[in-house]
């Protein structure tokens, strides 16, 4: 019996469990074998990845030493970093810079009026702008919702209430940036917000003057030279300079008219020179005056001697020409749009007297130029002048030349930015008390009878309800001789009108029901005229009229549901202006008394300082007769010691006393500093543009004489020793990594997890071979070892600090060069400007066939006599990115104007405008206005209940919808509709009525716009309300890259891009340009690289993806394609050199990269064999089961076999036994 089987089987008595599961165990080898294999390939697997982590980490490090920054080794410092904080960049200069803060920059802030409450409304509706944001305030609006609604424009700055004291309430807006710039403040509505408010008040000034001259300092003499004049010793003598013209100036011996002959001999178009006088005090003082430019220069010291100039340069005394607008972008788009106005201003302007009527909600720049000129103003002219802001970009101002004699109407001039509300014309104002309970002065009896009596108009019946005869449903509790009666009109007849005040039992009161005629009837009541109305009752029955105000001639007994009796009192307490108090009290002696004796009486008690009235609401009213802050308080308490009902309620504050104030808390002003000696200004106290390379942040003033010492080295290399040894230390780190996943050890000579696995090898050779590689440079450190690292005999990476220091010290260019990646070109026309990892370094041949060009076009005709009419050109840049440009030309136009007007308008940034179809009329002629109401729309029939529809698209494409109800057509207008309008689209479009009357938006941002508007007028009513489609007018657009150009009297129009992407077409209504009209395009430059495929796009060329050396090698070429046609196409070789920074980081990221990195693919094979394993796994286990299934059938049959065997021989024994016991 073998070892391990027993007979445990029913039949055998064998273990056939144990049996079958050694013989499976055996089947199941192979499966066990892969599965460990499976776990080696998994810890193989995991250690790559713990080696690219570490490569990652060397990446990083290698990537400092390939950037050029790196080798910045400036070093700043400054004496007291408390005032003066500093910090600088490569190019700064070795030495030092003595630093004094004379001034801080600080930022601007305003306050507005006081205001009494927070919460009240304003009732101030209209726009303002701050900072070219637009602000929209509703009438509704209260303190905090107008500094909200600031806070929320995003317009630079903040807003914040400040409460001074209970009752006054301030508005303070601050600059978020410092600077004397501030922040852009105006009024853009007719409805004077930012007045209302208290930040500006009606006063104006000129905001944007501009100089056309200068002036010097006044002299005694104008024969006498400047010299003797000044008691000079030696006077300066020189050449000075006006608008590029030289000038010989000597004040020893000329004198202030020899000075201006001298200037008017030299010709210097559109400059002339005179000498002006005025008499002061018996003196006839004379001065230069220069007109016609303000390019004035002086090396001698002659100008800054006269006053002309400063020390600086700058001209003293300019003489101002006129005045011009803010600068905006466009001369083509509606100036309303520009600034953002849901509703622009428009309004007449005055220009030296002449009335000019302007709209900005449809007038772009160079309408109101085209209006100011043909309004022929003497001396009087208008031009659009043309800018560039820092960033380049075009920025055009309307100039009115010739006076500053300004007349704004509606804010117009304001709005643009031609003149300001003035931060300073406040005066003080007087504090005023108002009662908050309004009184009436009872209704005249309409039928007196006799002196004690009234009776009512006539009525039909003195039975039936009276609102059945009068038509009155009036009701109320009136008042008879200071009793009330309750009467209701709507079932009371006039008998049951007589019954009830019979009824009150009304002291000596009767009334009777008089019949007039045969069916007409009167009310009569005897003994009273002290009738005090409610509800209308006694109105509506004749016998009163309305109530009406009280005012100062008010009596007292005269005063409606007053009932005052002749002996009452009012108790007077308060304090003045001082705060002292005062007190007394005023006895109704008689009901003919009237509130102007109790005024008086409340003048006296105040000392006269105060003057008391009744408004016209008939509410007291006390005011200060002294301007200025004040304490003055009153109460008046009606003591009603007849049983009346008289009251004047609280007085409060409705208008603080204030003295005489600017709004302006603090001015912006800029910073102050002086270096080395010299003062300059910024508006920032962050200043980069002083020493170059130096950035000064001034954080407080010096004392005087205080002087900053900032000096600035150029020899600091640590923090670029700090990265060597950082690489030096992760480089090992990761070799480690490696070597420990592949060492064997030394006494078991058990390998390690990735012991002579060929990729690593690979991956650590590479690395090992890119720090010993020499790098193709001149000079001597053209290795890693020459400047101190090198690999130890262990294999570590070291740095030997002596050879580190000399190199970093006296060859710090050349360790640089060893480092970092470096293109040149042989050609000067060539510009090295990138490559990638897929470049290899190395010197490759440029061969360039075709230089890049741009579109241009060439006029066939001399312009320079003007043109013979009037035409529009259109320009479209190709693709229709831009969009296109059409510029009215008019007849004359010469070609220095015909250019001017072209590029005013391809750099001018264009809003998108759409106007409705249909013009509306209040009568069929007469245009509807915002004013008009939907009744009143001539034909269209609208009636309460209908509705409008208002849908479209934003700018951005985003749907938008909403309904418009007209709910009252006779009182809602036009533009309640246009407001809804702007609310549904944000208020990021202005929305208008044109003279024509048809709806006009334009979008409020400039550029390609995804705006439409669309309004679905439903007539559920049954009218024919009908605005129209509107329809683009004008596509938004940016600036054109395109340019006009006069060639020697010929238009030349050219795209300033190179490429065959850059082109444009012209279309012209009259052929008188001698453009042609085809599209014309630029070329690309193209030519190949290391004889390579390479992609032109502009003045690019780039090598071919897939090339073998190029891929990516990206070059600017600038020559001429005359150049190449003289020359040839060969230009000559680019030379690029990786150094080992470069290197290592293209080495690394080939061997790391995620997707198909050296170490990535090995990870992917690795997991590739276990998946394939898996599935030799599957099969056998497969097989194994199949093995198992056919070892328990075979078992099984054993088992029944012998079982079977056994029974026979059972039975057979059992016969053999039979057999054997018969015998």
């Amino acid at each position: 019996m073998s070892q391990g089987i027993t007979f445990q089987g029913l039949g055998s008595g064998l273990d056939t469990g144990s049996i079958i599961e050694q013989l499976v165990a055996i089947e199941q080898r192979p499966v066990t074998l892969i599965q460990e294999r499976q776990v080696r390939l998994e810890t193989q697997k995991l250690a790559i990845t713990d080696i690219n982590s570490s490569l990652l980490g060397l990446k990083s490090k290698a990537e400092n030493l390939a950037d050029v920054d790196l080798f910045s080794i400036t070093k700043i410092n400054s004496s007291d970093s408390s005032k003066v904080s500093v910090s600088a960049t490569n190019d700064a200069a070795a030495g030092s810079i003595n630093v004094e803060v004379k001034n801080l920059a600080q930022s601007r802030s305003l306050s507005s009026r006081s205001f009494t409450t927070t919460d009240q409304d304003l009732g101030l509706a209209g726009e303002f702008v701050i900072n070219g944001e637009s602000i929209e305030l509703e009438a509704e609006d209260d303190l905090v919702e107008v500094r909200d609604a600031i806070n929320a424009a995003g317009a630079g700055v903040n807003a914040q209430i400040l409460t001074v004291a209970d009752g006054d309430n301030r508005l303070i807006v601050t600059a978020e940036e410092v600077g004397a710039a501030g922040f852009d403040l105006r009024d853009a509505s007719s409805e004077d917000v930012l007045q209302g408010l208290g930040l500006t008040s009606a006063a104006t000034t000129v905001k944007n003057t501009f100089a056309d001259g200068a002036r010097s300092i006044q002299f005694l003499s104008d024969t006498d030279s400047v010299g003797t004049l000044l008691n000079l010793g030696s006077p300066p003598s020189g050449t000075i300079t006006i608008a590029e013209q030289d000038i010989n100036i000597d004040l020893a011996t000329d004198s202030l008219t020899d000075i201006a002959d001298s200037i008017n001999a030299a010709g210097i178009a559109g400059v002339t020179a005179a000498v002006g006088s005025v008499d002061e005090g018996g003196l006839t003082r004379y001065q230069l005056e220069i007109q016609g430019t303000t390019e004035i220069s002086d090396n001698t010291g002659v100008l800054e001697t006269m006053g002309v100039l400063d020390s600086g340069g700058a001209v003293v005394d300019e003489i101002i020409a006129g005045a011009e607008t803010d600068a905006f972008t466009s001369t083509t788009t509606a100036l309303g749009s520009m600034l953002g106005l849901g509703t622009a201003p428009q309004g007449t302007i005055s220009i030296a007297g002449q009335n000019i009527a302007v709209d900005l909600a449809e007038d772009n720049l160079t309408d109101i130029q085209t209006r100011i000129n043909d309004a022929g103003i003497a001396g009087v002219t208008a031009t659009v002048t043309t800018s560039s802001d820092e960033d380049g970009n075009s920025q055009f101002r309307l100039r009115i030349d010739g006076t500053s004699d300004f007349a704004d109407d509606g804010n117009v001039l304001e709005s643009l930015g031609v003149l300001s509300g003035s931060n300073s014309a406040f005066e003080s104002v007087a504090r005023v008390l108002t009662a908050n309970a309004p009184n009436q002065a009872r209704g005249a009896i309409l039928n007196p009878v006799g002196a004690n009596g009234a009776k009512s108009a006539e009525v039909a019946s003195d039975a039936d309800p009276l609102s059945t005869i009068i038509g009155s449903t009036a009701s109320g509790n009136v008042s008879i001789a200071g009793t009330q009666v309750a009467i209701d009109l709507n079932t009371d007849s006039l008998n049951d009108v007589r019954d009830k005040i019979n009824a009150a039992g009304i002291s000596g009161v009767t009334a009777t029901v008089n019949a007039t005629g045969p069916a007409t009837f009167e009310l009569e009541i005897s003994g009273t005229q002290v009738l005090d109305d409610d509800g209308d009752v006694l109105a509506d029955l004749g016998i009163v009229g309305a109530n009406t105000t009280a005012s100062v001639d008010t009596r007292f007994g005269d005063i409606a549901n007053g009932n005052v009796q002749a002996g009452d009192t009012i108790s007077i307490s308060g304090r003045n202006r001082d705060g002292d108090q005062v007190a007394g009290t005023f006895t109704i002696s008689n009901n003919n008394l009237r509130l102007d004796n109790l005024l008086s009486t409340v003048e006296g008690l105040f000392g006269g300082d105060v003057t008391g009235s009744v408004d016209a609401m008939g509410r007291i009213s006390l005011a200060d007769n002294i301007t200025g802050s004040s304490s003055l308080s009153l109460t008046l308490t009606a003591n009603n010691e007849g049983g009346g009902s008289l009251s004047f309620g609280d007085l409060s504050v409705t208008t603080q006393g204030a003295d005489a104030r600017s709004s302006e808390l603090q001015a912006g002003r800029d910073a102050q500093v002086t270096i080395n000696g010299i003062t300059l200004s910024r508006s920032t106290n962050t200043i980069t543009d002083a020493v170059e390379g130096v950035t000064l942040t001034l954080n407080d003033t010096t004392e005087e004489n205080e002087v900053i010492e900032v000096s600035v080295t150029k020899d600091d290399t640590t923090q670029l020793r700090g990265k060597l040894e950082e690489f030096v230390a992760e480089f090992n780190t990761a070799m480690g990594a490696i070597q420990a996943q592949m060492a064997v050890d030394t006494d078991t000579g058990e390998a390690s997890t990735l012991t002579g696995d060929s990729t690593i090898l690979g991956v650590q050779s590479r690395l090992r071979s890119a720090i010993i590689s020499e790098v193709a440079v001149d000079g001597e450190f053209n290795a890693l070892v020459f400047m101190g690292i090198s690999f130890t005999r262990s294999g570590e990476l070291t740095i030997d600090n002596d050879r580190l220091t000399e190199a970093l010290e006296n060859n710090l260019q050349e360790v640089q060069a060893l480092f970092v990646e470096n293109g040149n070109a042989t050609d000067s026309n060539v510009e090295f400007v990138r490559s990638t990892a897929k470049t290899l370094d190395g010197d490759y041949s440029l061969d360039v066939t075709q230089a890049a060009q741009q579109a241009q076009l060439l006029g066939s005709l001399d312009l320079s006599d003007g043109l013979a009419e009037d035409q529009t050109v259109t320009i479209s840049e190709v693709g229709g990115l831009s969009g296109a440009a059409t510029i009215a030309l008019a007849a004359g136009d010469t070609t220095d104007e015909i250019v001017d007007k072209i590029n005013s308008a391809l750099s001018s940034e264009v809003a998108e405008v759409r106007r409705g179809s249909v013009a509306n009329t209040t009568d069929g002629t007469t245009a509807v206005n915002e004013s008009t109401a939907f009744a009143d729309i001539f034909g269209a029939g609208v009636v309460d209940g209908d509705s409008i529809r208002i849908q479209g698209t934003k700018h951005d494409g985003s749907a938008v919808v909403r309904n418009f109800d007209v709910d009252d057509a006779a009182t809602q207008t036009v533009g309640d509709l246009l407001d809804e309008v702007r609310s549904t689209f944000g208020n990021n479009i202005s929305a208008n009525i044109d003279a024509e009357g048809r709806i006009l938006v334009t979008d409020n941002q400039v550029g390609p716009s995804s705006l439409t508007v669309t309004l679905v007028e439903e007539n559920e009513g049954g009218g024919n309300l009908d605005f129209g489609s509107i329809d683009v007018e004008t596509e938004g657009r940016f600036p054109m890259e395109i340019t006009a150009v006069n060639q020697d009297g010929q238009l030349l129009i050219k795209h300033d891009t190179f490429g065959d992407n850059a082109g444009f077409s012209i279309d012209q209504s009259v052929d008188q340009l001698g453009l042609s009209s085809d599209e014309v395009r630029g070329t690309d430059v193209a030519g190949t690289i290391n004889g390579e495929a390479a992609t032109g796009f502009g003045r690019i060329l780039t090598g071919s993806r897939d090339n073998a050396t190029t891929d990516g090698l990206t070059l600017r070429l600038t020559m001429t394609q005359d150049e190449i046609d003289a020359d040839g196409s060969d230009r000559g070789t680019v030379n690029l050199v990786y150094g080992v920074g470069r290197s290592l980081v293209d080495t690394l990221s080939f061997i790391t990269d995620d997707i198909d990195g050296t170490l990535r693919t090995r990870e992917d094979a690795i997991d590739d064999t276990i998946e394939n394993l898996d599935d030799q796994v599957a099969a056998l286990e497969r097989r194994v089961a199949q093995t198992r299934s056919q070892l328990v059938r075979k078992f099984a049959t054993l088992e029944g076999s012998l079982a079977t065997l056994q029974s026979q021989g059972d039975f057979l024994s059992s016969q053999l036994a039979g057999l054997s016991t018969g015998g």
